[in-house]
């Protein structure tokens, strides 16, 4: 198989920020790349960057979701503390004590999310997760008018400063793999695109049950065909059981038959046949996937403009939704090159 890992374009990825709503950065990097191989590139008003050879009617999308999860500010006391809302589904158990980054107008302004110390709790505390209503962040000022001059404003966003770092001689680890490994593949397959395929960076895909900008894209472009290029949880570390998350690091990309337990996409059943087949013939090791919770692009598209087939095609990832990440090399490439066989011939 053809290698298709660049690191250094990885981990540019991985390390840009784009919490839901505030794509500009990352989109900003893959119309650049887009571009860079040849196509067509454009940034629609939901801010989905679309690149493509040339349309014609009913085109194949291809689509990973740009955005990622991260905090935004709520409210700033007069002491220059600031409240947050989670955007995307995080764990509040991953919260405590973290390092965040905003993105102010004169650069980065690093904070810590406190809490109360357990020094000072009681007994029953101790044994309770701490709600994310109870912490705060802590960006160094004495007052709020401190933090407005830094550029922090009430719907200000924060990411996690994770950097982007190879692991072992086949693994990596990074802020944002969800969905930047997706981001990554579409890139890749940016080369050598056939007409009547159009690679798709979504917005706003974590912070609705379903994404936003896939189904505006969508709607617009009325595709044959929609492919969810994704991330999913790999189940293969201690404290789950093999029927939690059945899926492993190393074994492939999971073809995601349900999501959601139903209430999401429902793979439809002749695109499915179809991708397996390919994946048989090109002989590239899949995992099947049957899903209860989240959900993926291919849930907000199946059922607009009378039904469109979708299916979600994701990279396993261990520890999604929380500060950092983990994935495989060999994943990312077979994904990559069942996605480039697709292209070529549904």
């Amino acid at each position: 198989m053809v290698s298709y890992m660049d690191y250094q374009l990885m981990a540019k990825l991985s390390e840009a920020d784009g919490v839901s709503s505030e794509e500009s950065e990352i989109a900003g990097i893959m119309a650049a790349a887009f571009k860079k191989a040849g196509l067509k590139t454009e940034i629609d008003n939901f801010g989905n960057v679309l690149a493509y050879k040339s349309i014609k009617e009913k085109p194949l999308i291809l689509a990973a979701h740009m955005d990622e999860i991260g905090l935004m500010v709520k409210h700033i006391d007069e002491k220059g503390f600031i409240r947050f809302i989670k955007i995307g589904g995080i764990d509040d158990r991953t919260l405590m004590n973290q390092q965040v980054v905003f993105k102010a107008k004169h650069g980065p302004i690093y904070g810590v999310i406190g809490s109360k110390p357990p020094h000072i709790m009681k007994d029953e505390e101790r044994k309770t997760v701490v709600d994310y209503r109870s912490m705060f962040i802590d960006v160094g000022a004495n007052k709020a008018e401190e933090v407005r001059k830094m550029g922090i404003e009430i719907g200000s966003t924060a990411t996690f400063p994770a950097g982007f770092h190879r692991m072992g001689k086949s693994m990596m680890c990074g802020k944002a793999l969800d969905n930047r490994l997706g981001c990554y593949a579409l890139l890749q397959l940016a080369k050598g695109l056939k007409p009547n395929v159009i690679l798709v960076g979504t917005s706003q895909e974590e912070i609705s049950t379903f994404g936003k900008g896939a189904m505006i894209a969508s709607y617009h472009l009325e595709p044959r065909a929609f492919i969810a290029v994704d991330t999913t949880v790999a189940g293969d570390h201690p404290e789950l059981k093999p029927d939690d998350a059945p899926i492993y690091l190393g074994k492939g990309p999971a073809i995601c038959l349900v999501e959601a337990a139903g209430r999401g996409n429902i793979s439809d059943k002749s695109l499915t046949k179809d991708i397996l087949d390919i994946a048989k013939k090109a002989k590239i090791d899949i995992q099947l996937e049957v899903f209860e919770g989240g959900a993926t692009d291919a849930a907000s598209v199946y059922n607009i403009k009378g039904g469109i087939p979708s299916i979600a095609i994701c990279i396993p990832t261990r520890y999604i939704h929380s500060t950092v990440s983990v994935a495989h090399e060999d994943d990312v490439e077979s994904e990559i090159e069942l996605l480039k066989r697709i292209a070529e011939v549904l």
